[in-house]
């Protein structure tokens, strides 16, 4: 998985330079954000909670500026996110004493509209506000601490996925689709340099990023088609009480009603090539 994402950043970076003339507005640009990460979903209780749990995210992109109002970007992605019913504050979700934390490789491509004409390249506004829209995809993999050990939780079902407890809800992929969202502002620093600071929620097709949607699964069944570590990882209220007590079959877990998200909001800075005749130059410092 790690050789497949840095072949992506090469992959988006390289494409640059195979454009050989652009029009006179049209330019491109390659770029870089660090910033921080967090997640929205079953084991977060409030946007102070998940921004206590926010993780350093960085980004690449390749940028092409159709003119002064639009550009489209392919950018990719890694961020890390986590969740801790310790952390919320509320007594039942302490006692159901979950938690994960995952690592995100994402792809993405967006459109961009800036608010005021904008260029790296010309005399126009300085600095602009944006919105952008898109559609990636992601990798992740979420896993939990257990009796010192790290534990990938996809693999083990703990909702009953691939067993008679829930014969018809397979095991999810690692594999999705998300919307990226959001916008931010643009400020030119100096020919061919834009610094910029983006604010980008991603909304997902899965409720699983946390590995936490719906039912606890019947006990019995996990135990016997999924094994010990199945079950304590399902049920870990009776890891938290001190004491076995694992809830019965049907018992609500998470809220399968609303599909999990994540955020990145970063600072970043780009640097523009643009076309002279049939040559792409490089910015001039």
């Amino acid at each position: 998985m790690y050789k497949s994402f840095l072949f992506l950043v090469f992959a988006v970076f390289f494409s640059t330079f195979s454009i050989k003339s652009v029009e006179a507005q049209a330019y491109m640009e390659v770029g870089y954000s660090v910033g921080l990460s967090y997640y929205n979903g079953d084991l977060t209780n409030s946007i102070s909670q998940a921004l206590r749990q926010s993780h350093p995210a960085v980004s690449a992109f390749s940028k092409f500026n159709i003119n002064s109002t639009l550009s489209t970007r392919l950018g990719v992605t890694y961020a890390k996110v986590s969740g801790f019913d310790a952390l919320t504050g509320r007594s039942e979700f302490i006692r159901r004493n979950l938690s994960f934390d995952s690592d995100i490789y994402e792809i993405a491509g967006m459109l961009e509209v800036n608010m005021f004409k904008f260029s790296a390249i010309a005399s126009e506004n300085i600095f602009t506000p944006y919105v952008a829209l898109g559609l990636g995809a992601f990798r992740f993999d979420p896993r939990t601490d257990y009796q010192g050990q790290r534990i990938r939780l996809q693999p083990l079902g703990t909702e009953g996925q691939g067993t008679s407890a829930a014969p018809n809800n397979q095991k999810y992929s690692l594999t999705q689709l998300n919307i990226p969202f959001g916008g931010g502002v643009k400020l030119k620093l100096a020919d061919n340099i834009t610094g910029f600071v983006d604010f980008t929620w991603r909304r997902t097709f899965t409720d699983y990023l946390d590995d936490v949607s719906s039912l606890y699964a019947d006990p019995e069944i996990l135990l016997a088609e999924g094994g010990e570590l199945t079950l304590a990882l399902s049920n870990r209220t009776g890891e938290f009480l001190g004491e076995e007590g694992y809830i019965s079959n049907g018992v609500k877990r998470g809220n399968p009603t609303i599909n999990d998200y994540y955020f990145m909001g970063a600072v970043g800075v780009s640097f523009s090539f643009y076309s002279s005749g049939s040559n792409v130059e490089c910015p001039k410092f």
